[in-house]
């Protein structure tokens, strides 16, 4: 079964060259389209979705509000953002802001379609320079500043280490002679002290920083 892809940008001429491109993939298929969010939430709630493509940049209001609108009326919806902006301005708020990932319109096309199967299988679609900042942020690298990290309790930090290697909540539970519940509410803790909004960008920021050996990216 192909994956549903709703595009949301306010160029015809791109929508067209997104429908071109995904639709020429065995896996991938746009569903729907819309030059804005209006006319994109009216379209969504009678159309089955699996990810959406954002553009930042809509004439009729700013890119990042519309995530953060479509965040809070469907908060289920994984939504990539595909646009111009220079990630380092605009990528690590877009990923607090609760999108699955972050990619420029110059990426190959290759790249992008990576991008949207990585979103796909649940995972944060960003570029290694963008991953490492997001680790920093969390680390936190500004002279003066306490690290995110260092806020956690000992047993959030466990269950920070665990998620990193790769364990589901009921397997830290078992790990840990804790009930799935009482991990839940771990996991909680852990999006609310480190600013992230949902489970799989936590889990992609706990693989980051264990590949790092628990240091910040140079």
């Amino acid at each position: 079964m192909k994956s549903q892809i709703f595009v949301i940008d306010d160029h015809a001429l791109v929508r067209l060259g997104m429908r071109q491109l995904l639709n020429g993939e065995p896996d991938l298929n746009v569903c729907g389209e819309a030059e804005d969010l209006r006319g994109a939430l009216d379209k969504l709630e009678h159309t089955p979705t699996d990810l959406v493509l954002l553009d930042l940049s809509l004439r009729s209001g700013d890119g990042l509000d519309a995530l953060k609108q479509l965040r809070t009326q469907r908060p289920e919806q994984r939504i990539l953002v595909l646009t111009t902006h220079d990630e380092k301005v605009y990528g690590e708020r877009v990923i607090r802001a609760g999108a699955a990932g972050y990619v420029m319109k110059a990426t190959p096309a290759e790249e992008v379609l990576n991008a949207i199967r990585t979103a796909l299988r649940g995972e944060l679609a960003v570029s290694p320079a963008l991953a490492a900042a997001l680790l920093n942020t969390v680390l936190g690298q500004r002279p003066g500043t306490r690290a995110p990290l260092d806020t956690l309790s000992d047993r959030e930090l466990e269950i920070f280490k665990l998620i990193g290697q790769g364990q589901n909540t009921r397997d830290i539970a078992t790990s840990l002679g804790i009930s799935a519940k009482t991990v839940e509410t771990h996991q909680f803790n852990l999006r609310t002290k480190l600013g992230i909004a949902s489970t799989h960008q936590l889990r992609h920021l706990a693989f980051t920083w264990r590949d790092n050996d628990g240091k910040p990216s140079p």
